[in-house]
């Protein structure tokens, strides 16, 4: 299958409106402008239009690599586009790939793959060709590349994960014997020790020694996800097509994270940066918080989350991928330059492992310059214990599923239901989920 073969279905209004709502439920069509200057451009054998999401601090990363890749390949010019991230941003994405007039690369969260309808939203990435420009199956983690297969098909790049990941104040710590010599924090085991962990730090610091929000649906997703994982239970099966939820597991979870705010071991609500700037001793939260700690000169550390909830490593993470946004004839020069670019964006890729994610691309993880940068290298191997959000459509950033689970965890975590009732409105908020079909269909099976 070539994929200038993929045809998408003709959409109609009600169908688009339908099928952006399915996807999270947030999209606004206001400002589609985007959308319409890309296909009015008219075709350039050179020219690689580029869309991402990039409106934060690693905005300016993506921006200084592909100056570097213009001043390296002036042949082909290169057309970024920023949009705002989130829910607009798929929705943009979405459109254009839907009417097959979309620009020659784009940004997926790994978990939206699925969601995007592989075949008719995206289209397939030609392996053959990223080897040519050096790139290959074996450069990746294998977790990372298999997440971006269907049906034996790559429709993502891998450019990064960003990790749920453990913050630890070392000016706090290094003076109660939680730091080892190098000033890293000591290992734990069981919850028994990551409390009295936290017991030992509220001693010096007072109560509410552990920054996490339980007020806010995706940082309890996240802890929830890191946790359960750990046990080796999961929430749907591998086709996402019936539930696999561990009822107890789920609930010892949910009631442990009810404790961490019922014994005011957090406190909800806080400012994260504000808090670990002005001496709190522990935080969960995105490893794009590196960032932030960089520019206040905190003495922070940051390892991976630490596995205590069972024994199986695992910590919530997302990936940033390159997708080729659906075309009608997609090929030629312009396919082969876009090709050319996300491969030499991942292979390249230590400038944007500045501004905290972890590279995708293992050979950068070996690169002296990269094992030089502080706090990224404690957390680089946050990558072998990566656990992505179930591959369902309703699944990924700013999905339905995070939003309904996270909200029935923060209800319970909260003290505003009990933890049995939570895991019983995450259950029927999945079930309702998996029963519910793809508005943008399945994808192509051809």
């Amino acid at each position: 299958m070539s994929p200038g073969s993929l045809s998408p279905p003709g959409f109609s209004r009600r169908q688009l409106l339908h099928g952006l709502a399915g996807l999270g439920g947030l999209a606004a069509l206001g400002g589609t402008s985007a959308c319409g200057s890309a296909a009015s451009l008219g075709a350039a054998d050179n020219r690689v239009r580029f869309w991402n999401p990039f409106t934060g601090g690693d905005g300016a990363n993506m921006r200084a690599m592909l100056d570097v890749f213009r001043d390296e390949h002036p042949g082909i010019e290169v057309r970024d586009t920023t949009l705002a991230a989130g829910e607009p941003y798929y929705t943009k994405l979405a459109m254009a790939g839907s009417g097959g007039r979309a620009p020659e690369l784009g940004v997926l969260h790994l978990g939206r793959i699925p969601g995007f309808a592989p075949g008719r939203l995206i289209d397939p990435i030609d392996v053959d060709l990223l080897a040519e420009f050096g790139v290959r199956e074996e450069d990746f983690n294998p977790r990372l590349w298999q997440g971006a297969m269907v049906e034996g098909q790559l429709y993502g790049l891998p450019l990064d994960i960003h990790a749920f990941v453990h913050f630890y104040n070392r000016p706090v710590l290094e003076g109660i014997g939680l730091l080892d010599a190098d000033r890293r924090l000591l290992p734990v085991e069981t919850v028994d020790d990551y409390l009295g962990m936290l017991d030992a730090a509220r001693e010096v610091y007072g109560d509410g020694p552990l920054g996490w929000n339980a007020l806010a649906p995706g940082e309890c997703w996240w802890a929830f996800l890191s946790l359960y994982s750990q046990t080796g239970s999961t929430i749907i099966d591998e086709d996402a097509t019936d539930i696999t939820l561990d009822d107890a597991a789920a609930e010892e979870v949910i009631a442990f994270l009810a404790r961490l705010v019922a014994d005011r071991y957090t406190i909800p609500g806080r400012d994260i940066v504000a808090f670990l700037v002005n001496g709190g001793p522990f935080a969960w939260f995105g490893s794009w918080l590196v960032v932030d700690m960089l520019n206040a000169q905190a003495d922070v550390g940051v390892q991976r989350f630490p596995t205590f909830f069972g024994d199986i490593p695992a910590g919530q993470s997302e990936s940033h991928t390159l997708v080729l946004p659906h075309q009608e004839g997609r090929g030629g020069e312009t396919n082969r330059a876009a090709h050319q670019l996300m491969a030499w964006l991942v292979s390249n890729s230590l400038e944007w492992a500045k501004a905290s994610h972890v590279p995708a691309y293992l050979p950068v993880l070996a690169e002296p310059e990269y094992l030089e940068l502080q706090p990224q290298v404690e957390y680089r191997d946050a990558m072998d214990q990566a656990t992505f959000d179930p591959p369902a459509w309703f699944s990924g950033p700013a999905s339905s599923l995070q939003e309904d689970v996270g909200n029935a965890i923060s209800a319970a975590a909260m003290g505003f239901a009990d933890p049995a009732s939570a895991v019983r409105d995450v259950r029927r908020a999945v079930d309702r989920l998996l029963n519910t079909p793809n508005p943008w269909g399945e994808g192509s099976t051809a």
